[in-house]
């Protein structure tokens, strides 16, 4: 259940990352720029996190992977969409 809870942690923060960038191409607009600085608060607490729920050396290499992963494919799935539509 623990591990659970910091995928979720780690998830939120990526996703709120990438949807306060001007390059995001899932919603018309960018989130607005302070919720950035909650998305780096979630992915900061989900290191401590990480690191108690599995061992020190673990936790934060499961932390920085996921992390990498998260911030590599988001991106990549907007493709999924298809093309943008021009109005």
């Amino acid at each position: 259940m623990a591990v659970f809870f910091c995928t979720l942690i780690t998830v939120a923060g990526a996703l709120l990352f990438y949807l306060c960038s001007g390059n995001q191409r899932w919603l018309a607009r960018p989130l607005p720029v302070p919720l950035r600085a909650l998305a780096g608060c979630l992915l900061a607490l989900s290191l401590p996190l990480w690191m108690t729920t599995l061992s020190a050396k673990a936790g934060l290499f499961a932390a920085l992977t996921l992390q990498m992963l998260l911030l590599g494919v988001l991106p990549l799935l907007s493709l999924l969409r298809g093309p943008a539509e021009n109005p």
